[in-house]
């Protein structure tokens, strides 16, 4: 019977919780609000640098992770259209400060 049956738990096994998908909404706070986040990257080794490096890593995961097909294996394998995409989303969100160091 149906009406006897006992509804399946929301709790997870063993009693521990998980954290749940990475959103960075204060990100979509500050661009609501018109505020763009600053980026420094090394042009001359392509890293990411500064206070605000571990936020850009995990704001590309979250949107690979939404809009990139699961089978692509890097950048190159990607159409342009995408990849456009992707930048101009990037774009959005942060301003790039690009900058050289020359060895001495």
């Amino acid at each position: 019977m149906v009406g006897d049956q006992t509804p399946i738990s929301s709790t997870p096994l063993f009693g521990r919780s998980t954290r749940g998908p990475t959103r960075l909404r204060y990100l979509s706070l500050r661009h609501a609000s018109g505020e763009k986040t600053q980026l420094d990257i090394d042009v001359n080794i392509g890293v990411t640098s500064g206070p605000n490096s571990d936020t850009f890593s995990s704001y590309l995961g979250v949107f690979a992770r939404e809009r990139v097909f699961i089978l692509t294996n890097s950048w190159d394998d990607m159409i342009e259209v995408d990849q456009n995409m992707l930048w101009e989303d990037a774009l959005v969100m942060y301003t790039l400060l690009l900058l050289s160091y020359i060895a001495c």
